[in-house]
């Protein structure tokens, strides 16, 4: 049978650490400017330490530190944990200074337009975590919902903090291949040969009919999907006719996968940035680079630049 062997108490941790120093520096001196305690403070946890253990653990040589077989046998190990403590509490130091930033956006947007651009945030605010969640639902002002949100209005909201980014019209899109009446005489009886994809808490396909003069038409067929970059897949696929914003949908068209069957008809809006009551400074940041994005954006597109 097998007995548990029984230990001593593990040496204190100043005393562990004294001799650690010592020996990882060769110096006593070094070893206490280290520790920022007096020579003599260190000198006196090793030799604590060498009573317990029964053996040298360091000589001295001319004044520097060597190491004895005993300590050359403990001092691995030692470094390893000492180690081991100090990235534990770097890691959380790192944790504590990083701020987490949390953004709602609409998930075309974010697909389409933000996310390509995220490399250049983070090398500009390395101390800045951010954190996306897809926005299908109106923006609630709630720090545990997001700091901020993206989203696309029809008119500059009056009941909000929002500043307008760009202009982005919502269209209906959908594949080539669909038979769809593409007069405007054929509307909005033609939508009933497809399937009218929209989300569930936005009704923008109703704001687009009413343009129409149609605004009490019902479609036959309805499938409500709340992410927009299923729903534009769906309709790159045949299965639908999605409402959708043109301005991000250029190599769709230009690959023949989407098409515009009325491009006369569109639903103006833009997207804007909505920010809580009281932003936070990390907002702030993201909101002084998104305006840089845009203002970018619009100057690499601008007449005198071509």
């Amino acid at each position: 049978m097998n007995k548990t062997k029984k230990y001593a108490p593990v040496p204190s941790i100043n005393a562990l650490r004294s001799f650690e120093t010592t020996a990882r520096l060769g110096s006593v001196t070094k070893a206490a400017k280290e520790l920022c305690v007096t020579p003599s403070a260190v000198s006196h946890q090793i030799r604590k330490l060498e009573e317990g253990f029964g053996h040298s653990l360091i000589d001295y040589i001319d004044g520097k530190a060597a190491l004895t077989e005993w300590g050359a046998a403990l001092l691995p190990g030692l470094i390893d944990g000492f180690l081991r403590i100090r990235d534990a509490v770097h890691q959380l130091q790192d944790r504590h200074q990083t701020q987490t930033l949390t953004i709602a956006a609409r998930p075309l947007f974010a697909s389409k337009w933000l996310s390509p651009r995220l490399d250049r945030f983070w090398e500009t605010h390395p101390g800045i975590a951010l954190r996306m969640r897809y926005l299908t639902q109106k923006f609630e002002d709630s720090s545990d919902t997001a700091d901020a949100s993206i989203e696309w209005y029809a008119e500059h909201p009056h009941d909000a903090n929002c500043i307008q980014l760009f202009p982005a019209a919502l269209a209906p899109v959908c594949s080539p291949l669909l038979n769809i009446d593409q007069t405007v005489k054929g509307l909005p009886e033609s939508l009933n040969n497809v399937v009218v994809l929209r989300e569930t808490h936005q009704d923008y396909w109703r704001d687009w009919l009413k343009q129409m003069h149609a605004p009490d038409f019902r479609p036959e067929r309805t499938a409500f999907l709340d992410d927009g970059s299923i729903r534009l897949n769906a309709a790159i696929a045949g299965k639908g006719i999605d409402l959708s914003v043109p301005c991000f949908l250029e190599q769709e068209f230009a690959n023949k996968l989407l098409v515009e069957p009325f491009p006369d008809t569109r639903l103006e809006g833009g997207y804007y940035l909505v920010l809580s009551r009281n932003p936070s400074s990390k907002a702030a940041a993201f909101q002084a680079w998104l305006l840089g994005e845009v203002a970018s954006d619009q100057t690499k597109l601008s007449p005198s630049t071509k």
